[in-house]
Formats: structure tokens, C-alpha cells, sequence
């Protein structure tokens, strides 16, 4: 049996005896299964890297299967595998920046991973439209982040969606609620309120736009006149 912790995107061995944080993700490796043991307290993106770095584990072993289990539910099987003990607290971590474009207060960025495996994170008009079945997406609505995963959407994709979200909830001061959403399965009044950020987003850029014409129109009128 091997135990992992996950610290960003690494897989850090446990020895006896085994202390599980409540803020992070462990795998757990059997002969027949690679448990994934989700803190209470862990974050988005630690259970994207979880989740990415179980998948890379059964690259190399198939036959294996991977079970996921949080904090409190764990089966009886698990139960008799390991002793562990769980405890307050998680591994330090260093959080990259979010570049500056992305502090709106509401935004829809698109996670994609281009044909080199490199992740490109664009932020893009807010429109139901616009998500997209082989991409990631978060969707920043002020005091809520949506994290939307598309059905045939990519490891790395996901887990810089967790990255970004995790990001964005460190660096303001509120407290966001964080929904994960898997395509086909949004809950009852997404789509709605996915229209009504594309309205609000729309009419703040119309705003702008005839404060600018304004602003022109004064200035010339200003110039004209003084003339």
C-alpha cells in the first residue's frame, strides 16, 4: 500500500503514522484501487489536483480503479485498509497571481488546452453560448464562482479552473460560494442567471460606450464654441 498527499501538483509519500489534514486531498493505493480522500476543508483546486494526479497514477496501472471518498463518509473497506488520524489544518501553498484583466467583478474566462498541452485562459463575452463541451470555465458572478466542466474537457483543464477559482477566493476580501458543474447537470436557474450577467455585462459596455460619445461630443462642442 503506497499513501500520497497532494501539494500542488505533486505527489508527496506518507509514512506510518498516517495524519490526514481536513484542508488537503490524499490517494490512497491498493492492489485493486486508488482511493481519493477529499478533506471537508480542502479547495476546488485541490480536488481537480487530486484528481488529475489519480488519472496519471492508473496511466500506469489500468487495471486499477479509482474510488473517490470525503471526510466522515468513509466506506468500511476503506475504513479497514488504513489507521489514520485527521486533523485541522493543510499544506502551505504558493498561489500564482491572476493578471489584472481578470478582476472584474463579472467575468467568464475559458480554460483550453491548445495542441501543445499548453493552458490558455481568455476571458470571453458572458453567454451560455459561448461554453463549450471540450473546454473548463469559470464563471465569477461577484459573490459566487461557478467552476463549469464540460463533458469531454481535459485534466489540465479542470485543475487551472480550480487553480483560478482557489485564486480568486484568496485574493478578496468576501467569501464566494464555489459550485462545480458538470455539463447536463446545472442545477435549475443557471441558465437564467447566465442571461442575466449577459445582460447586466451588456448594458455596463453600453454604458461605457455613450459615456464615451459624450464625452467626445462635450469636448468638441467645448472647443467649438470657445472658437
Amino acid at each position: 500500500m503506497k499513501i500520497f498527499r497532494i501539494v500542488g501538483n505533486d505527489l508527496v509519500p506518507l509514512n506510518e503514522p498516517y495524519v490526514f489534514y481536513r484542508g488537503d486531498v490524499y490517494i490512497v493505493e491498493t492492489e485493486s484501487v486508488f482511493w481519493l480522500w477529499l478533506g471537508s476543508k480542502s479547495y476546488v483546486d485541490d480536488k481537480f489536483a487530486g484528481i488529475w494526479s489519480a488519472k496519471i497514477l492508473q496511466e500506469k496501472k489500468k487495471d486499477l480503479k479509482i474510488k473517490t471518498i470525503s471526510e466522515n463518509e468513509e466506506p468500511e473497506e476503506f475504513k479497514k485498509i488504513i489507521s489514520f488520524k485527521i486533523t485541522e489544518g493543510d499544506t502551505p501553498r504558493i498561489l500564482k497571481k491572476i493578471e489584472k484583466k481578470f478582476e472584474k467583478d463579472y467575468q467568464l474566462l475559458q480554460i483550453k488546452q491548445n495542441d501543445k498541452g499548453e493552458i490558455i485562459t481568455t476571458e470571453i463575452p458572458i453567454d451560455y453560448r459561448g461554453f463549450k463541451s471540450d473546454d473548463a470555465f469559470v464563471l465569477d458572478a461577484y459573490n459566487e464562482i461557478f467552476v463549469w466542466i464540460g463533458k469531454d474537457s481535459q485534466v489540465k483543464e479542470k485543475y487551472e479552473a480550480g487553480r483560478i477559482t482557489r485564486a480568486l477566493e484568496t485574493e478578496r476580501k468576501r467569501i464566494p460560494l464555489v459550485y462545480v458543474i458538470e455539463q447536463e447537470e446545472e442545477p435549475e436557474g443557471f441558465r437564467d442567471l447566465v442571461y442575466k450577467l449577459a445582460l447586466r455585462d451588456g448594458v455596463i459596455e453600453l454604458r461605457k460606450t455613450v459615456s464615451e460619445e459624450t464625452k467626445k461630443k462635450r469636448k468638441f462642442f467645448w472647443f467649438f464654441t470657445k472658437k
